[in-house]
């Protein structure tokens, strides 16, 4: 059994996880986050399944190791091969719940009642189709349609958010979803995404952009009570772990206005 203390693990390929951090920070104050960016090896979306679950592992067995009671997956990439058929399963061999931040999305547009959506993720996540099966198997007839983005996560992952080439690019795929659908809705469907989504509501003003960070939060305090392991202190503690370099975080969690402490190891996972 888990103690009431044991910390939270967050795990990313980089720092879009922090999205995530900030909403559990928000919703659970009182719990131990320790967040692992693998930022070396960022970003995911372009690699194999199998280099995908060999980098997962290494991470997961990085938090094993420090006996977190919980992990939640603050990737999309990641989370596709939980929840694929056709790469499902290892994630059972740990000890720990690892929670997804698709399916929380994927029930968000349930509750929300939306008559189709559009999904803009990394190419690995839209090749997955992941949010239109989890979606469409909870109802069938909503539509779900697919964006997927080769470079965004990296142009986000670089630290230049002013950069043009990162309003080019959102730009360019709300225009390709918009010109084939008469969308609402999009799914920022990685989690790098809400750290510029500003600069999707000001391209595209009339449509909702949805973050899942929220909704993942939720699912984690959801959990957490289920297993009766809610930490009742009032503020806990952050550790970043990453396997590229600070600077990074810096301007992220500046630019996400976490103002919590924290400390940050430079590590190989």
């Amino acid at each position: 059994m888990y103690s009431l203390d044991a910390p939270i693990g967050v795990i990313d390929s980089g720092v879009g996880g922090l999205t995530s951090v900030k909403e559990i920070l928000n919703l659970l104050p009182g719990e131990n986050i320790i967040y692992c960016g693998d930022n070396l090896n960022a970003p995911y979306g372009n690699r194999s399944a199998d280099e995908i679950i060999a980098l997962t592992k290494k991470m997961l067995n990085f938090l094993q190791s420090k006996n977190v009671k919980l992990v939640a997956v603050a990737c999309n990439t990641i989370s596709s091969t939980f929840e694929s058929k056709e790469y499902e399963g290892y994630e059972k061999n740990f000890n720990f719940p690892i929670l997804s931040v698709i399916e929380p999305a994927a029930e968000d547009v349930i509750r929300q009642h939306y008559k189709s959506v559009g999904v803009i993720a990394t190419e690995f996540t839209i090749q997955t189709g992941c949010h239109k099966q989890l979606i469409q198997k909870m109802d069938p007839t909503i539509q779900v349609y697919g964006e997927p983005s080769k470079n965004l996560a990296m142009l986000i992952e670089q630290g230049d958010l002013n950069n043009p080439a990162i309003h080019n690019d959102i730009k360019q795929h709300i225009a390709n979803l918009l010109s084939q659908h008469p969308l609402k809705e999009i799914v920022l469907g990685c989690t790098h995404y809400p750290i510029v989504q500003n600069i999707f509501e000001s391209i595209a003003p009339n449509i909702k952009f949805i973050n899942p960070a929220r909704d993942q939060a939720i699912s984690v305090k959801k959990h957490l009570k289920l297993l009766n392991i809610l930490n009742p202190n009032i503020s806990g503690t952050l550790e970043i772990n990453t396997s590229g370099t600070s600077e990074i975080y810096t301007t992220i969690l500046n630019e996400l206005e976490i103002n919590k402490d924290y400390s940050l190891n430079i590590i190989e996972f």
